[in-house]
């Protein structure tokens, strides 16, 4: 199984303007071979409190695709209570994980609202993906939240500062390939870490999926490692 875990869908993005459409994605999974994407909000112009509009978009959008799009609900720490409670509502409409940006939603891996986030999808055994490797999402930071949640699963999206480093040290954080092009970084990961701890994702429509299958295809590994990253280890998160 092949699964994309990083797609965009729906839009505007506030801060580029770039839209996707369920539809546009599925049609581009079909022509690649893609069984499986997951999607979540862009930074949207409109999204509701917490991004609760945008997620009733995205829990539209799996309902029309069950079969090939998993749902992740995108949420903004900064509503406090109110961002707890949309992640509740989303587990109850079918969303499967979350996707958090701190630098678009100018949140701290420190916020105290964060830690009850991740505290409470932690209880609901869903998988994070966050936006990592800028100023407010240092690796190190990662590997605090790793540590005083170690039942979260926490997937950090791009490859860059010392995240290996930090992803050595904690066996619930996962790497997600997305954006690095260097190959040997890449390789240096799976043999660092294993390739059960390296997940797939475009970042699509930013990159492209066809860019992210063939990089790992590429890689100078095993056809079984590259089986666990193309697929098999987000459908193990995802319980697929």
């Amino acid at each position: 199984m092949i699964i994309d875990a990083h797609n965009h869908a729906g839009g505007p993005d506030r801060g580029d303007g770039k839209m996707q459409s369920p539809g546009e994605i599925v049609a581009e999974m079909d022509r690649l071979g893609i069984d499986r994407a997951v999607i979540f909000p862009f930074n949207e112009v409109q999204p509701g409190v917490s991004f609760s509009l945008a997620n009733n978009r995205i829990a539209d959008a799996i309902r029309e695709y069950p079969d090939r799009l998993v749902g992740f609900a995108r949420l903004d720490p900064n509503y406090g209570e109110n961002a707890i409670e949309e992640l509740r509502r989303d587990i109850r409409i079918g969303l499967a994980g979350l996707k958090l940006h701190p630098s678009s939603q100018s949140f701290s891996l420190r916020d105290g609202y964060l830690r009850e986030i991740i505290k409470e999808a932690a209880k609901y055994n869903v998988p994070i993906i966050f936006d990592s490797g800028k100023k407010e999402s240092p690796p190190d930071q990662f590997g605090e939240l790793a540590e005083l949640f170690p039942e979260a699963r926490l997937i950090m999206a791009h490859m860059y500062g010392n995240f290996l480093e930090v992803a050595k040290k904690h066996q619930n954080i996962y790497l997600q390939t997305t954006g690095m092009f260097k190959l040997e970084v890449v390789r240096g990961a799976v043999e660092t870490l294993g390739a059960e701890r390296i997940i797939i994702g475009s970042d699509s429509p930013y990159i492209s999926m066809e860019r992210e299958i063939g990089k790992i295809r590429s890689l100078n590994i095993s056809p079984e490692e590259k089986e666990l990253i193309m697929g098999e280890n987000m459908r193990a998160l995802l319980r697929l």
